[in-house]
């Protein structure tokens, strides 16, 4: 089962050609309610959340989100697997995951309306989900523990997505 919301001024994200942000069974709700503000900043987008993932409803989701949890539209699926396979009907599924196979964010080649993964902030993505997605991108770091939080991660992201939307140049 499936749980589904839909905010009426952006229309389904599904049938809809803007960026997504899947969130795989993150642990921290303050990191989900900080993924509605940052998918709002660069609307339209929407946000899939899955497994453990904490839904808008509860305090700290809304007070975190500012209230843009009711204004991205948003669906929550029992298993990650399942989310990509319903968003790979019609977009790119990319994993932001520290991999030896990654490629920079700023130089990786991407449609604007692809979904991203943003992984568990303990486990990251597993492989079997990373086996699923088409690329797989990384945010580049000089400091010594590459670990950047999710939520901050996310709004890079939108930044380069933004970036692109304005200039039309995908290289920085």
């Amino acid at each position: 089962m499936t749980e589904w919301v839909k905010a009426d001024r952006i229309g389904t994200m599904f049938t809809e050609k803007f960026p997504l942000f899947v969130l795989d069974s993150l642990r921290s709700a303050f990191n989900v309610g900080s993924v509605f503000r940052t998918a709002e900043s660069i609307s339209p987008s929407g946000v899939i959340l899955t497994g453990i993932s904490a839904r808008p409803g509860g305090k700290k989701v809304g007070r975190t989100s500012r209230g843009t949890h009711g204004l991205v539209p948003w669906r929550w699926f029992p298993e990650t697997a399942e989310a990509v396979l319903y968003t790979q009907s019609n977009r790119i599924v990319v994993a932001v995951e520290n991999t030896p196979d990654a490629v920079p964010l700023h130089s990786a080649d991407f449609p604007l309306d692809s979904a991203f993964i943003l992984g568990n902030e303990a486990d990251g993505i597993s492989d079997k989900i990373l086996e699923m997605c088409q690329l797989k991108i990384v945010v580049p770091q000089s400091g010594l523990r590459h670990c950047i939080n999710v939520s901050s991660t996310a709004a890079m992201i939108a930044w380069e997505i933004q970036r692109r939307r304005l200039t039309g140049v995908k290289d920085a």
